[in-house]
């Protein structure tokens, strides 16, 4: 047989990484037999790709419609680094005796790359592929992939702090009249949060109208644009349902006064910065949805950001008191693995997150909650070994000790 496992090791157990940092890790051969090669060798690899088919219908010479469909693509290529762990592309043949070999591996990441993304019309993505050099046979591959997380520090964002303050109102028409005004204000303290915080929402009803408002949801939405470039240029926005909660019934002549929660789950940070082809940002949408077909539903939506750092000035209910951020000579512990949000001075190494700001706990690591996608490019070998895994971006969560 010879080979019997192929895998790449990444010496950061998340296998996740930011901008300008160095990715280590190790290719480890199981062969059970001598087997000749010419070598083995790792390309690693930052790109975005996106890809989709419009449906249109052409009129042939005849004057008869046809159904056409045309594929759209994009790429930007971030980087891409290849070269040889033992032997060479030119050399002779060498044998590796049967038993386990590692071969590690390292690449240093440039400073402007944007977060790991995966969706249905287009991807961040970033991967490590090695491969055993054969002479006069197929090589044999392994393709694994990493998270590279461009941190968006919500400091630095000045709308983020802003708090969010709204109003919405119709009035209906019953048999010819228009009914008194429904009306909804609602409100957050900030527009921008970390995964692991929750929004806290609150919303005001004052349903004067005779129409029933079944229930006010409250919806934080993923809006993805993507960008096409070839054979022409396109484009499409996808809004993407991420959580939702909502509250009723509201009769009419009557009116509620509360507060929900929106728990933010494991997100890509708000802009992709440093990536053409695909935008992304998030809102969060009130919908007031009445009762009868007739009737149309009361909504409006406003900008929220999703980041990396959570805001000093502000911090859930149950977040350790803002107060103590300035006690930066306080000792604490640093975060596990080595993790670091990258010094604005690029001279400088990077600083721990406790460093930067002291009493804010270290994150975990935790898949996108958008399912895992499929590593396979286009005219790949589904015989790589590491494709059967689907893969998930893992983004920064929070989870903050409670008030003492």
């Amino acid at each position: 047989m010879g080979l019997k496992d192929l895998r790449v090791v990444f010496d950061n157990p998340w296998s996740t990484y930011y901008p300008g940092q160095t990715m280590t890790g190790t290719i480890v051969v199981v062969l059970d037999s001598t087997k000749k090669i010419r070598g083995i060798s790792v390309k690693i690899k930052g790109e975005a790709n996106t890809c989709w088919t419009n449906d249109k219908q052409e009129m042939d010479e005849r004057g008869q419609y046809r159904d056409e469909s045309q594929t759209v693509t994009a790429h930007e290529e971030y980087f891409e680094t290849k070269y040889y762990l033992v032997g060479s592309a030119s050399g002779g043949e060498i044998e590796i005796q049967s038993g386990e070999h590692k071969f590690p591996f390292a690449c240093s990441l440039p400073d402007s790359l944007p977060s790991s993304f995966e969706s249905d019309f287009g991807h961040v993505r970033y991967t490590v592929k090695a491969t055993l050099d054969r002479p006069w046979k197929f090589d044999q591959d392994v393709k694994s992939p990493f998270t590279v997380i461009s941190p968006l520090d919500l400091n630095t964002e000045p709308r983020a702090v802003e708090p969010v303050q709204a109003e919405m109102s119709k009035t209906f028409w019953c048999l010819c009249c228009a009914t008194p005004a429904l009306t909804v204000n609602f409100s957050l303290p900030v527009r921008g949060y970390v995964p692991g915080q929750s929004m806290p929402v609150k919303i005001n009803v004052e349903n004067r109208s005779s129409v029933v408002v079944n229930t006010v949801k409250l919806v934080l939405v993923k809006v993805v644009t993507f960008r096409a470039t070839t054979p022409h240029s396109d484009s499409r926005t996808e809004e993407i349902v991420v959580t939702e909660v909502s509250k009723g019934p509201v009769e009419g002549g009557g009116s509620a006064d509360y507060e929900q929660h929106l728990d933010i789950p494991p997100l890509p940070p708000s802009n992709l910065a440093n990536c053409g082809i695909i935008d992304l940002e998030y809102n969060l949408k009130v919908e007031a949805c009445v009762e009868g077909w007739y009737h149309r539903n009361l909504s409006d939506k406003t900008l929220i950001f999703v980041g990396t750092v959570p805001l000093a000035a502000y911090h859930t209910p149950s977040a350790p008191p803002a107060a103590d951020v300035a006690a930066a000579d306080a000792p604490t512990k640093p975060p596990a693995a080595g993790f670091v949000v990258p010094s604005a001075n690029k001279a400088l190494p990077p600083l721990p997150e406790s460093q930067l700001y002291p009493n804010l706990p270290p994150p975990s690591f935790e898949e996108s909650v958008y399912g895992a996608r499929n590593l396979r490019e286009r005219g790949e070998s589904e015989y790589v070994y590491g494709l059967a895994n689907r893969f998930a971006p893992k983004y920064p969560v929070y989870n903050f000790a409670p008030a003492q």
